[in-house]
């Protein structure tokens, strides 16, 4: 080959490695669906101790926060504190008005459907909270849940419902 046709083919193939690059790098952004997240922390103590590893979620009370109806939650820290994320960790909760419910699993590293509070603040319609996401940074008032009936962690565990179907224990 010869220079020129060397050089022609070099630059061509930087150009195509520059295009390349930015479609991965347009495609890292936030995507058209997702709705703009602003900073939300709080903290939850239930009598008076602080429920590591509860889920708190906000559930919009008004419009959709986006077409996948996402749901901004936290969990509780051991400090008593959680931040909401929507779609990547710590980002936040779309501006709105929510209610927020409760839920305490047995253990936080094996997702169930078992709840320490037994149901009591799982249900957005029956919600006692309701908070307000502006478009800035955001405490949500501090959530202090008293004489609320807890199970045990082997409790819950126990109480679970059966899901109908064959018994796999045996």
């Amino acid at each position: 080959m010869f220079p020129q046709q060397l050089i022609l083919i070099r630059e061509r193939l930087s150009v195509s490695l520059l295009a390349v690059t930015l479609v991965f790098t347009v495609g890292c952004g936030k995507a058209d669906w997702q709705a703009d997240t602003y900073p939300a922390m709080g903290t939850l103590t239930i009598n008076g101790e602080t429920p590591v590893g509860a889920l708190v979620e906000l559930h919009p009370k008004g419009e959709a926060t986006d077409v996948r109806n996402s749901l901004p939650w936290g969990l509780v820290e051991e400090d008593g504190t959680f931040t909401l994320s929507t779609y990547e960790m710590g980002d936040g909760a779309p501006p709105g008005e929510y209610a927020v419910t409760i839920k305490w699993s047995p253990d936080v590293n094996s997702p169930t459907l078992a709840d320490r509070l037994n149901g009591a603040f799982r249900e957005p319609g029956q919600s006692q909270w309701t908070v307000t996401i502006a478009e800035e940074d955001n405490e949500i008032p501090a959530i202090e849940i008293t004489d609320a009936k807890v199970s045990s962690s082997e409790q819950a565990g126990k109480r679970r419902k059966r899901v109908p179907g064959p018994d796999l224990a045996r």
